[in-house]
């Protein structure tokens, strides 16, 4: 990985299936380190075996009331931070629009 790949942006899409207040978004992320003779995945997600790595949650500042079916989208950008190197400034949108609901805002989190 180069340092500059830390720096992205990603469109998303989650679909609901449940009717339920949505108060945040957990997010983990995959390793591969492919290029071994023997190939290892480390994972943070909770489907896998614990490492000491854990899960992120991005909670949102205002909930969303979704519905089994709606869809909430929206992008997120990723980047160091100017103050400090060990730590990520992350940017997330949250859409969500159908006959019953429409709401649009930006969240800005610091990673540590």
């Amino acid at each position: 990985m180069k340092p500059s790949d830390v720096e992205f942006t990603s469109e998303y899409q989650l679909q609901c299936n449940y009717n339920e207040k949505v108060h945040g978004i957990v997010a983990w992320w995959d390793s591969d380190f492919s290029r071994l003779q023997n190939t290892v995945t480390l994972s943070t997600s909770p489907y896998s075996k614990s490492t000491h790595w854990k899960q992120t949650v991005f909670y949102l500042e205002y909930d969303i009331e979704a519905r089994k079916g709606d869809t909430i989208y929206g992008s997120i950008a990723n980047r160091k931070s100017l103050v400090n190197f060990r730590e990520l400034d992350i940017k997330i949108s949250y859409h969500i629009n159908n006959d019953r609901i429409k709401k649009d805002f930006v969240n800005m989190y610091k990673l540590r």
